[in-house]
């Protein structure tokens, strides 16, 4: 076939990476054959493969963040010259060398930032870059792994362009959660679910299928959405944040926030990018101490104090990216984060208690955390932050990347969660924030714009676009 984009679809743990994983040889296959432009590279390795003309992106960019922009792609264009091993080489192998970088820097979109460090780039210029890397070594067929995941709307639609762009060059096969980004991307998809595919066909048939809505949209998110029993918490103050100030270096990030959490309230933290949301989460976590204002958990100040100080009081963090221990198992993940906590009446959490809560976890116990679908690391994330005794849960985007059907699991969760816990929930999917939380502070440029009844912008489309547009 020539060039085309095609798609890989699924939800969490339906084997779209692991698939990935065995085209690319990174795992062996245990029976079958794979075949690349007609040439069987079962068996064979990376590299190999590599060279065989399979280019390949992954989840988490792979970058030499030290190096510049220039030097990240000159080592990839390198890898693909025959002369890179030879003492001497000729000034046209070098001359040729350099435009090829050029011309791959151009085609990314990272002119203007060659010497840019990698590591300094934005989420979306390392995602360009990490592309521009699988490029540089002239692939045959490109495998992009969730090229989208974690960008904003901006840097979506400038990835999107540009897997676009190249899919009128050479294939382009896809795993990406944006179904409509896909749709629109894609010519042929295939969907899998449980390590078998389901549909193989037309973005219609994809679009048409009702095996494809049970199982991979599942019942969608407003009807799980209606089932959160919002307002519902007491009147006793949990959390309290009084004039808190936070700069990074320079930079005034935030400026005189002020709020109070209840016991058994979902709190929702909106805005744009930038807007301080992560930082708010960050400060009360101690991982950048305030400037300057109060921090206040029941009768402790935790302005000033460490972040280990704050988690023993009672804090629980679910960063963004989760931050699980790759090389680790699920269990001894759990085990890190059974610090004794210093709360006194605190709820304290079994890992009984929590695998009740994530019963899929159970089976997991003794499995890599770095092996599991985005969504079992999610689910593992949140579980270790139970650990312990806990008053408040902080979560970061915890939505994020995720397949529909874990999503409503993860919702469900959430909401049973504050018959035990406070939360405070940072996330994009605004309709499940909304719908999830009892009361909305929107944030804007480091400042406390709104506070309000979530139900209420839930409801008024109106007056969510003024509040949040």
């Amino acid at each position: 076939p020539g060039p085309a984009a095609a798609a890989l679809l699924g939800p969490n743990g339906a084997g779209k990476t692991t698939a990935f994983n065995l085209m690319s040889g990174i795992v062996p296959t245990s029976a079958g054959r794979v075949s690349l432009l007609g040439q069987d590279i079962s068996g064979q390795s990376a590299d190999r493969i590599s060279n065989l003309g399979l280019g390949r992106s992954f989840q988490i960019t792979n970058l030499f963040p030290e190096l510049t922009v220039r030097e990240n792609i000159r080592l990839a264009v390198q890898a693909r010259d025959p002369s890179r091993n030879s003492m001497l080489r000729s000034t046209a192998s070098v001359a040729q060398v350099h435009e090829k970088v050029e011309e791959m820097i151009n085609w990314v979109g990272l002119a203007g930032m060659e010497n840019a460090r990698a590591g300094s780039l934005s989420y979306g210029g390392q995602r360009l870059l990490d592309l521009g890397l699988a490029l540089a070594t002239e692939p045959r067929i490109l495998l992009a792994d969730e090229p989208l995941a974690g960008l904003s709307v901006a840097e979506r639609e400038r990835v999107g362009l540009l897997i676009k762009d190249v899919s009128k060059s050479l294939p382009v096969l896809l795993v990406e959660h944006d179904i409509d980004r896909v749709f629109e991307l894609a010519d042929h998809v295939t969907v899998m679910a449980d390590g078998k595919v389901l549909v193989d066909g037309t973005v219609d048939d994809a679009r048409n299928s009702r095996e494809v809505r049970d199982i991979y949209i599942g019942s969608g998110t407003s009807a799980v959405a209606a089932s959160a029993r919002q307002g519902q918490f007491s009147a006793e103050r949990i959390l309290r944040l009084d004039k808190v100030n936070l700069h990074y270096g320079k930079s005034h990030i935030l400026q005189d926030v002020s709020f109070d959490l209840h016991k058994g309230e979902i709190l929702a933290l909106l805005g744009r990018n930038g807007a301080g949301k992560s930082s708010v989460l960050k400060a009360v976590t101690g991982i950048v101490a305030p400037s300057s204002g109060s921090v206040g958990l029941m009768e402790h100040e935790l302005a000033g104090l460490s972040s280990a100080r704050i988690a023993r009081l009672g804090i629980g963090y679910v960063p963004q990216g989760r931050g699980l221990f790759a090389g680790m198992t699920v269990r001894e993940n759990l085990e890190l984060g059974r610090i004794r906590r210093q709360t006194g009446e605190g709820t304290h959490w079994s890992l009984e208690e929590i695998l009740e809560y994530f019963p899929r976890l159970r089976e997991r116990l003794d499995t890599p955390a770095d092996s599991m679908s985005g969504g079992e690391q999610q689910m593992a994330a949140v579980a270790r932050a139970l650990s312990g005794d806990i008053r408040v849960l902080l979560l970061d985007e915890p939505f994020e990347g995720l397949a529909p059907a874990v999503v409503e699991q993860l919702f469900r969760t959430f909401d049973k969660l504050r018959d035990r816990l406070s939360i405070v929930i940072v996330d994009h999917n605004l309709d499940l924030a909304l719908a999830l939380s009892d009361r909305t502070i929107v944030l804007e440029r480091g400042r406390v714009l709104h506070e309000i009844e979530s139900r209420r912008i839930a409801e008024d489309i109106e007056l969510r676009r003024e509040m949040l547009w």
